[in-house]
């Protein structure tokens, strides 16, 4: 077994991979970027002087300057390497490190939204940046220049409604699946009119059933929140 199949759920499967963009390296690590820059300049700045003094002054400083700043971008392509962004049927995750693996993300049912932006040199290139909104309205979820974002913002809202229509079905089905309610007995006579069941404890598996249904496209659609929709959903499965 993998380590990313032991990080996966009975039932979990990967519907997506992807990585961030070749270009992140170079902006994980604009000192070393800089270094690289500055020291092919000085090797042939030696070419625009007739000193012999700075001509082993930008010798010396542009070699040095290339293997500090080369050393550095290694390391970042090498964290760039070893990082992978999954989408599954129940979460988003990211995974990185060679030796001393680490984990985050969150699961589909707690996204509430994703904002992307993108860039002039994005647009251009390819990347972007996906903020993942949770339950709690804080982007505590931030994929900086990320390879083709719109589409790993589609994935995850994709596979989010996707779940979201399964977790509604099987509460559906389960509601559907119970014993039929007992018939109402009808009130004793001693007993005042008032106390009869109520229209709302008559109600029917079937129609139950079709209420969390509709509740559930509401909370797909944003006109209910999922805190709203919990409560909802349990007050109808009381009136069982």
């Amino acid at each position: 077994m993998t380590y990313l199949e032991s990080l996966l759920a009975n039932g979990e499967t990967i519907v997506y991979t992807t990585k961030k963009h070749w270009i992140a390296p170079l902006f994980a690590s604009v000192t070393g970027t800089l270094l690289v820059v500055g020291g092919i300049a000085a090797l042939f700045g030696r070419l625009l002087t007739e000193s012999s003094f700075l001509d082993n002054v930008f010798l010396w400083g542009g070699i040095l300057a290339l293997i500090v700043g080369a050393a550095m971008l290694a390391h970042a392509f090498v964290q760039w390497w070893a990082q992978y962004y999954f989408v599954t049927n129940q979460k988003v995750m990211k995974v990185e490190g060679i030796l001393r693996k680490s984990t985050s993300g969150s699961a589909l049912e707690k996204i509430n939204d994703i904002t992307m932006e993108v860039p002039l040199l994005g647009r251009w290139l390819g990347f972007g940046t996906l903020r993942v909104l949770t339950a709690a309205d804080e982007s505590n979820l931030n994929y900086t220049v990320m390879r083709q974002p719109a589409e790993f913002r589609k994935v995850i809202l994709d596979q989010k409604l996707l779940f979201e229509q399964a977790d509604a079905r099987t509460i559906a089905d389960a509601v559907r699946g119970t014993a039929p309610l007992p018939p109402a007995q009808p009130a004793h006579p001693a007993q005042p009119e008032a106390s009869a069941p109520s229209p709302v404890e008559r109600s029917s598996p079937d129609e139950i059933a079709d209420a969390i249904e509709r509740l559930a496209q509401l909370r797909t659609s944003g006109a209910i929140t999922q805190e709203e929709f919990d409560a909802k959903k349990a007050e109808l499965l009381e009136r069982m």
